[in-house]
């Protein structure tokens, strides 16, 4: 889609090679509070790449990031994060 928004995350948005799924969240302002974005996850308002997660500790590696993941909230707001 040619109007999916991308954010690129920076190497000091990692913590030892991988971020927090609410980190990310946060980062592309797609929550305003981080336990906003675990509320999201935990009642299930929240995909990545296609899959529901609902486990707010869900972590991702620097390198799954780097392929691209696509976050999606609710039904509007999506993000495809990058390194």
């Amino acid at each position: 889609t040619a109007n999916l928004l991308t954010q690129e995350l920076t190497e000091e948005d990692f913590n030892e090679g991988s971020i927090d799924l609410i980190s990310i969240l946060v980062k592309g302002k797609m929550v305003t509070t981080r336990s906003d974005g675990r509320r999201a996850i935990e009642q299930g308002g929240v995909m990545v790449n296609e899959e529901k997660v609902l486990d707010f500790k869900k972590t991702y590696t620097r390198d799954e990031v780097a392929a691209g993941l696509l976050v999606k909230k609710g039904k509007k707001s999506i993000k495809k994060f990058t390194v």
